[in-house]
């Protein structure tokens, strides 16, 4: 008598073979070479995956389209400490090289770039050594190692932070990126003393990428003031929907949880027009806190473009970051908005 686990082995194998729809006549063919009690396992386990069977028209269709992977991530202090250690910038590229999209917030090289206007970097590139510093440890360890063509887009220093946009041009296509524009700014935005709707008002990117166009609004907020700035947050929100554009995804280190923002706290971005993913009970932060800082929020429009697929990396250690990075997924067959 042959073994009942090798009677199963050998149906499961020739169903893959053959295919659902032959079912029958593969458990047949199963029974013509055993014997009876053998082919009387056969029928009883012929009707049990015949029962369960998926066939073509029961198959779920998935959304027509590619999808594209967009992720945020906060990493500390990311500066000339960062760039000129080998061993985290491996470590930062090997994280990043798996997403089409990536807003990292607290860039903190200054003298990344020339900034008009601002005393400290104004004439920084070229010349000073800091110029171009983490871009060119991006190229030297993301691209070249990975044999990747990422290109990198800087924000202007917002007090003494920038904002990053990394993104990959074979997937994605750039159309346009600024800082929002802040209407109680009075002073220049790199001056530390100057607040407006937000200390730091987000950085937007314009992308398309197939038939699905989007902004990126990404934002570092500021804890002790964080309603006001979530409420700021709002206003440049609808400030870009205003302009035309529906499919506006806000992310970044929102500071959303725990002290910073209580389930209590009323605000429009709570209301029941925004999607937010990253649930409150999750954890964003790699030190002992157990906070969901980091968020990404989106009205229905662009939640008919999510694919319902998120998640937070977490093999992230705190002399890299004291923020996991997160992500979530994308439809590009169609642009509801």
């Amino acid at each position: 008598m042959y073994p009942k686990t090798i009677i199963v082995s050998i149906l499961l194998i020739l169903i893959a073979i053959s295919g659902c729809t032959d079912l029958k006549d593969t458990a047949s063919d199963v029974k013509d070479t055993l014997n009876d009690t053998a082919a009387d396992i056969i029928d009883d386990l012929t009707d049990k995956f015949i029962e369960t069977a998926i066939t073509p028209d029961t198959i779920p269709q998935e959304k027509p389209g590619e999808t594209i992977k967009i992720a945020s991530w906060n990493i500390e202090n990311f500066g000339k400490s960062n760039a000129t250690d080998p061993e985290r910038m491996k470590k930062i590229a090997a994280i990043l090289n798996d997403y089409d999209i990536i807003a990292v917030q607290e860039i903190s090289n200054v003298r990344e770039q020339s900034d008009p206007g601002c005393p400290r970097n104004e004439n920084a590139c070229p010349g000073d050594p800091n110029c171009n510093l983490i871009r060119s440890a991006l190229e030297t360890y993301l691209n070249d190692a990975y044999n990747e063509n990422y290109e990198f887009v800087f924000s202007p220093r917002v007090k003494d932070e920038r904002y990053l946009f990394i993104y990959d041009p074979d997937t994605v296509q750039l159309i346009h990126s600024a800082l929002a524009t802040d209407p109680e700014d009075t002073l220049p935005i790199c001056d530390t003393s100057s607040a407006g709707l937000m200390a730091r008002q987000p950085f937007k990117g314009l992308f398309k990428a197939g038939d699905f166009d989007f902004m990126l609004m990404t934002a570092h907020t500021s804890p002790s003031i964080n309603i006001h700035e979530l409420e700021g947050l709002a206003f440049f929100y609808e400030q870009a929907v205003q302009k035309g554009e529906e499919d506006i995804i806000i992310l970044g280190d929102l500071n959303a949880d725990c002290t910073y923002l209580k389930n209590t706290d009323q605000m429009k971005l709570r209301d029941s027009f925004y999607t937010w993913i990253v649930p409150d009970e999750a954890d964003t932060t790699v030190s002992k806190t157990d906070c969901a800082y980091d968020r990404f929020i989106f009205k229905d429009s662009t939640k008919e473009d999510y694919t319902g697929n998120y998640g937070i990396y977490k093999n992230i250690t705190d002399d890299i970051s004291d923020h996991y990075l997160i992500w979530a997924e994308f439809w590009t067959g169609n642009d509801s908005g």
